[in-house]
């Protein structure tokens, strides 16, 4: 059996979280504009900040009109809850469990602030300890789509002697597609058809590379890759 190195998103692909993302509920909070709620959204995932009010502090110089103790409590409110609202997906631990006893390696490739990883942490414990790389947004200073993830990624599973690499996650546009550039092989988890209708026109109609391999849910991963020989 070859061996592999399988980079997962989290949010969505591992576990579920809020009904919307951290941008929009503070936005919402705050009655920002698009374009703020946008500004907002990129220093969430890009910032390497460990708490609340690092990332008041960082906010307070995008949002000069927000008072400072209102922008405090709302990004306060916010980081807790993102903490509390991190559920695992049934299937992540057997699934990542399996992969490292068939002698594979693991690991993350996804746009998150410290809060949601540290409920990722709490809900999904097993599979913290048993993945061998994180690449995270806000360590990284880049999100999604970005290819310096991805490359980075490559780097690392090179160094440990796997040239073999798949993405694995649930967005065309920020894992599919990057990984397919820099030379992986992508499994789309289709799990909110909905949100990609216009990508999926686009590739029935032959205008991008469709990914190696669709499952409409986690659960399906496992008997795709024991189908192709890697399980």
């Amino acid at each position: 059996m070859p061996q592999a190195a399988f980079f997962f998103d989290i949010g969505q692909t591992l576990v579920t979280g809020a009904p919307a993302s951290p941008r929009r509920l503070l936005g919402a909070a705050l009655h920002l504009n698009e374009d703020q709620t946008k500004a907002v959204g990129k220093l969430m995932m890009t910032l390497n900040a460990e708490n609340p009010e690092t990332i008041s502090e960082a906010m307070a110089q995008l949002l000069p009109s927000i008072e400072r103790t209102t922008l405090a409590r709302e990004v306060r409110r916010v980081w807790h809850d993102q903490i509390a609202c991190v559920r695992q997906i049934p299937e992540a631990t057997p699934l990542i469990r399996r992969l490292k006893e068939a002698g594979h390696c693991v690991g993350l490739i996804s746009n998150i602030w410290h809060p949601f990883f540290l409920g990722f942490q709490k809900a999904c414990g097993e599979i913290d300890a048993l993945v061998d790389f994180r690449f995270l947004s806000y360590r990284a200073g880049v999100k999604k789509p970005s290819e310096s993830l991805y490359q980075q990624a490559l780097g690392a599973a090179r160094r440990h002697g796997l040239d073999r690499c798949w993405m694995i996650g649930d967005s065309y546009e920020l894992d599919i597609a990057p990984a397919r550039r820099v030379g992986m092989h992508s499994l789309w988890i289709l799990c909110r058809p909905e949100r990609e209708r216009p990508v999926l026109a686009e590739i029935l109609n032959g205008n991008i590379p469709a990914p190696d391999g669709c499952v409409p849910e986690l659960k399906d991963v496992l008997g795709f890759l024991k189908e192709r020989g890697w399980l």
